[in-house]
């Protein structure tokens, strides 16, 4: 079976400003700015739903990458929760009540994927952005045209079929498609998200220091516009130019990341309809993500 690994960076690591919203002052005394809630801050933010397609364009695809992102300005942190595809959930409206999470979006797209994810674990999802393979290898080129920097060993090498040697090395878009993509060790795809999530930091690092310059500014526009094109959003280039300053002067100084689930809360299981899947602590995993997107 062809393995899959997308996610879509564009959203929160080009527009990491963009993630929330101001709260609305009544005044602009600076101290009642300060006093803003805890509960005010959060309900101002924005979660973004990242989903990466086992597609090189075809009509059909399943959602093999699922990442909940959020940036909290106020620490100018950037969180990414990975649900990992053989999750087993409910899916709302499915004839045999739960399946994995990928087959969500399969079954019924972005829409019946943000249904799936409140359902299980009781987050909102305010915007979703879409990206398949051939959408990928370019985004990574353009966010970071210098490549990004990663650990290969000699089993990735071997598998994927990647121009490198063991170590360090700068791989580009496809040999960055391949690097993510591969799952055939003792790791499986737990090693592959945590190599999704590698990437992610990396090509925020990228692309901020791309634009930290006024030659850097005057070209955002044109990046922005093309990044877009790789994507499928439930949002146009009008509100992304509108908050695109902000990635410069609050750019998340620090990235952290969740996986779900959680160590410890889930065991493999068979089910006729779904084959291997990881059956979860539904309520250990909803706390856990609850409690990661709260702080």
């Amino acid at each position: 079976m062809k393995e899959k690994v997308l996610f879509i960076c564009l959203i929160v690591l080009m527009l990491a400003g963009c993630s929330y919203s101001p709260v609305p002052q009544l005044n602009k005394n600076k101290n009642t700015e300060k006093n803003l809630s805890k509960e005010e801050s959060q309900e101002s933010m924005k979660t973004f739903l990242l989903i990466g397609v086992d597609s090189r364009g075809e009509e059909d695809s399943r959602a093999d990458a699922v990442i909940l992102a959020r940036y909290f300005p106020e620490q100018q942190k950037l969180k990414l929760a990975s649900i990992m595809r053989d999750s087993y959930v409910k899916i709302p409206g499915y004839k045999y009540g739960y399946n994995k999470i990928n087959s969500a979006y399969y079954y019924g797209g972005s829409e019946l994927l943000k249904k799936t994810i409140q359902e299980n674990f009781d987050v909102k999802v305010d915007h979703v952005a879409v990206i398949d393979f051939k959408g990928f290898v370019k985004m990574v080129d353009l966010l970071a045209p210098d490549g990004v920097m990663v650990d290969v060993n000699q089993e990735i090498i071997d598998d994927m079929s990647i121009e490198a040697s063991t170590g360090k090395n700068v791989l580009h878009g496809e040999e960055i498609l391949k690097y993510v993509r591969f799952r055939h060790d003792d790791e499986s795809d737990f090693g592959r998200v945590a190599r999704q999530q590698e990437v992610l930091v990396q090509l925020k690092t990228g692309f901020i220091n791309q634009i930290s310059s006024f030659e850097g500014m005057v070209a955002l526009p044109s990046i922005i516009e093309k990044g877009m094109s790789y994507l499928d959003t439930d949002f146009g280039m009008k509100t992304i130019m509108e908050m695109g300053s902000q990635v410069v002067f609050q750019s998340p100084d620090s990235v952290e990341t969740l996986r779900i689930p959680v160590e410890g809360s889930y065991k493999d299981e068979i089910y006729p309809q779904s084959g291997a899947v990881l059956k979860m602590d539904y309520t250990k995993n909803k706390e856990a993500l609850q409690e990661f997107f709260s702080r």
